[in-house]
């Protein structure tokens, strides 16, 4: 199973663009298209403990609340996952000169330990969103690590076990995050805990000394505190492995939900591993993806395809990805999905799950998402937030500096 490579901080995200015209105007009356000296509460990047608590940047001008991102009524948006942006944005700018098509959505991981970026960033947000696109931010309580792919055994962590995340030990820094996400209005899809149903994380529900029904308790405490900071911007995204490990009715993909009332979209990974794993064989989309997207449609929600590659070892990737799209463009459910642009490198293992890793493979992506079934507009929450902030709010909201 994939864990990426978190890497340390590594200076100011500096380099802005605008999302559509409406964003463009509201700039330029601020004159805000460089970072500035701004308004800084609570302690520095250090300051959180392993309880979590944490103090963040947020705009000292009151902001409107963008709505929830809804699925486009037809179509996928197309998103990216490129390290180490968007902590450094340029990287996202990169993958897209290379693939011919914009990114409507940007995923990270960020996690809970306080050593290493687990602050929610407003500056680094704005920077994505002025760019056109929506944060997707895998939000996971663990300690990776400089290199999350060479922790020896990462579903071992008591510090971060679901019961002490249901029972409250982390809600200072559960809290902290709702409010600055609360302050700084703008749309962002949410995706904690993700893969719960696999064994390799601290909070799945068969590691760590944890059970199924405590990370449906955990990941209720978690959106409750974003409801009561009224946090209502944030987008829930409840994320599935494509497989349970270990299998069994015990461990199955129903034993994690959490409830309607508690998911807006839910997703699945799942990688073609080829010869490159302990576990080699060439696998299909189909393959890989019939199973869970058949129980995910029973759920009535819009789905989106979180992490999402092949590597060259074994079979074909650039027929492997022509073969994906199109089998993702025949899958309507399906309103997001995600490329996985980064390559993993471990003690044991080492995968390039990068688009140009040959040259086929990378003119079969450029075709595959060259439709226009597949959408790099952003979704219209973002825009028409924008739309709505006045030139104080636009000076409030990037006067901010980068803490990472």
């Amino acid at each position: 199973m994939v864990r990426r490579t978190q890497e340390r901080p590594r200076g100011r995200v500096t380099a802005f663009a605008a999302c559509g015209a409406l964003l463009v105007a509201a700039l330029a009356l601020t004159g805000c298209l460089g970072s500035k000296s701004g308004p800084v509460t609570g302690g520095g990047p250090g300051s959180a403990s392993n309880s979590g608590e944490a103090s963040t940047q947020v705009p000292a001008v009151p902001l409107p609340l963008a709505d929830k991102i809804a699925p486009p009524q037809n179509g996928a948006y197309l998103g990216v996952y490129t390290p180490p942006a968007p902590f450094d944005i340029s990287r996202v700018d990169a993958f897209e000169a290379k693939v011919g098509r914009a990114a409507a959505i940007v995923m990270w991981y960020q996690p809970w330990v306080s050593s290493n970026r687990s602050r929610f960033d407003t500056a680094t947000v704005v920077a994505v969103m002025r760019r056109g696109k929506v944060p997707l931010i895998t939000w996971e309580p663990w300690d990776p690590g400089s290199n999350a792919n060479n922790v020896l055994d990462p579903g071992a962590q008591p510090t971060y076990r679901l019961s002490g995340i249901a029972s409250g030990t982390f809600d200072p820094y559960i809290r902290e995050w709702a409010k600055a996400i609360r302050a700084l209005g703008g749309p962002i899809m949410l995706r904690p805990m993700h893969e719960m149903n696999g064994n390799w994380y601290p909070w799945s529900g068969t590691s760590n000394g944890n059970k199924p029904v405590e990370f449906v308790a955990a990941w209720r405490r978690i959106h409750d505190i974003f409801v009561s900071e009224g946090a209502t911007n944030v987008t829930w995204v409840w994320s599935i492995n494509r497989e349970s490990v270990p299998t069994g009715a015990g461990n199955s993909f129903a034993a994690y939900y959490p409830g309607d009332a508690y998911v807006d979209w839910t997703a699945l990974s799942g990688f073609n591993f080829g010869a490159t794993s302990s576990h080699p064989g060439w696998h299909s989309f189909r393959q890989l993806y019939d199973k869970p997207l058949a129980y995910l449609n029973t759920l009535g929600k819009p789905i989106c395809i979180a992490e999402f590659s092949s590597v060259e070892q074994g079979g074909d990737k650039a027929a492997w990805l022509t073969d994906a799209y199109a089998n993702i463009l025949k899958t309507p459910q399906v309103k997001a999905v995600v490329y996985f642009d980064s390559l993993e490198i471990g003690a044991s293992a080492r995968q390039d799950w990068r688009a140009d890793t040959s040259p086929a493979s990378l003119q079969a992506l450029r075709t595959a998402i060259a439709p226009s079934y597949f959408l790099s507009s952003p979704p219209p929450e973002l825009p028409l937030w924008a739309d709505s902030l006045d030139a104080r709010q636009w000076g409030s909201l990037t006067s901010v500096d980068p803490i990472y």
